[in-house]
């Protein structure tokens, strides 16, 4: 039998979510590590695995993760409880749930879900990491760009080199744009998403949001004509925000 774990973090806490085992210092606090350290002193001593990877100050409101579980602890409130215990408050433990060994958080996974937050007016000191801070932001021309996205397109030249996926073809099957409170949000949904894919998306919607970018300039990228959009935008904005099985 396998755990699956729903959980949120402050993405600025950690050094991204995948363990550093071959590209990094391994010493390091990644959101795996942190929870295969927790699972190692409640005498759990199997890999953990994520649904899907985000950066450095990603943060996440419904990342998954799972793990082979022993029998002492297949009672998914008792399970909770003291994950709570040992992750609280680095790590929210959000749900429990004990299902089968078929089940894996990323080659399970249907969809994935990431919002991305702007904000026109300075964050203050205790929101800045939260949020992304546009000081000009329309919402029309931003509107119009996020649509370009949608559909099944070759997104390689919106995603960062060195991925290691076998395609770079994804299928957004909605991506859009809009304003809560004095918030502006960004929200795609897809089947998959390539390293960096909405931090460069993001790039280009807010470049045109900002009126220093065209529309156009989407095309020519995805058509590998020109790359205007190179740098990802802020991590800090950046939510995996659900997985859908």
């Amino acid at each position: 039998m396998k755990a699956k774990v729903t959980i949120a973090y402050d993405g600025s806490l950690f050094f991204g979510s995948q363990i550093l085992r071959e590209d990094g210092d391994p010493t390091l606090p990644t959101v795996l590590s942190v929870f295969e350290e927790a699972l190692k002193s409640m005498g759990v001593f199997f890999n953990v695995s994520h649904a899907g990877r985000t950066d450095r100050f990603v943060h996440s409101t419904g990342q998954v993760i799972g793990f082979e579980i022993p029998d002492f602890w297949r009672d998914a409130e008792r399970l909770k409880n003291e994950l709570d215990k040992k992750l609280y408050p680095k790590i929210d433990v959000k749900k429990v749930e004990i299902v089968g060994d078929d089940f894996h958080p990323r080659f399970s996974a249907k969809n994935r879900v990431y919002r991305y937050l702007i904000s026109t007016d300075r964050p203050s000191i205790f929101s800045a990491r939260f949020i992304t801070y546009a000081p000009r932001f329309d919402l029309l021309r931003a509107k119009e760009a996020i649509a370009k996205f949608i559909g099944t397109h070759n997104f390689y030249n919106f995603s960062k080199r060195g991925s290691g996926e076998k395609t770079t073809i994804r299928t957004l099957y909605s991506a859009k744009i809009y304003k809560h409170k004095n918030l502006f949000i960004a929200r795609f949904e897809g089947d998959a998403f390539l390293r960096s894919q909405v931090r460069l998306m993001m790039a280009a919607i807010l470049k045109i949001a900002a009126h220093k970018a065209d529309i156009k300039d989407i095309d020519d990228q995805f058509a590998r004509l020109s790359t205007k959009f190179r740098e990802p935008a802020p991590a800090n904005g950046l939510y995996l925000a659900k997985i859908k099985y």
